[in-house]
């Protein structure tokens, strides 16, 4: 994950932080849960890229090697 920062209402947050605590989970927590169902309902529950973009490690440039490692049937969204 990368970290990332956002202003928000006093209010909003003090929201946040007792739906978190209720929960028993952190309140990053609860962001991300409503960030990806904004996303989702955004995007009629269509990624433009897996989940798994952007994770990975390995050897030599993966631009060059972006055949390999992505799936063949992986749409090109740039089509």
């Amino acid at each position: 994950m990368k970290r990332t920062s956002i202003l928000l209402d006093p209010g909003l947050l003090a929201e946040l932080e007792g739906l978190a605590r209720r929960k028993g989970v952190p309140t990053a927590h609860v962001i991300r849960g409503a960030l990806e169902a904004y996303v989702a309902e955004q995007t009629d529950g269509e990624r433009q890229l897996p989940g798994f973009v952007g994770i990975g490690r390995g050897p030599g440039d993966v631009a060059e090697r972006i055949e390999e490692l992505l799936p063949a049937d992986l749409e090109d969204p740039a089509r």
